[in-house]
């Protein structure tokens, strides 16, 4: 797994374990958007680059759940790719 829970409620400065559930999901999903995009498969050694990616994912996800903005998420979107895009196995693309 690229990150923990705990690195993620550090992150986003969460206290309480109510949400460790959502944010188990969020991570799952971020790990899976971050192997897609890079069409390889994220287990064991994960660059750092990766994991702030993912990080960031996950962070957007949770704080704007609620709040569907599409100039933030587009923002979100090419830092994201931007950092994952050295990471991108070329000879798998097609």
């Amino acid at each position: 797994m690229v990150l923990t829970v705990d690195e993620v409620k550090q992150h986003l400065r969460i206290e309480y374990d109510e949400e460790d559930e959502l944010i188990e999901k969020l991570i799952q999903q971020a790990q899976a958007a971050a192997e897609d995009f890079c069409r390889v498969s994220f287990e064991e050694d994960v660059p750092e680059p990766v994991r702030l990616a993912c990080l960031l994912f996950v962070s957007y996800h949770y704080e704007n759940r609620d709040i569907p903005d599409m100039t933030t998420y587009k923002s979100m979107r090419m830092a994201f790719e931007h950092l994952l895009y050295p990471h991108r196995d070329p000879a798998q693309m097609f």
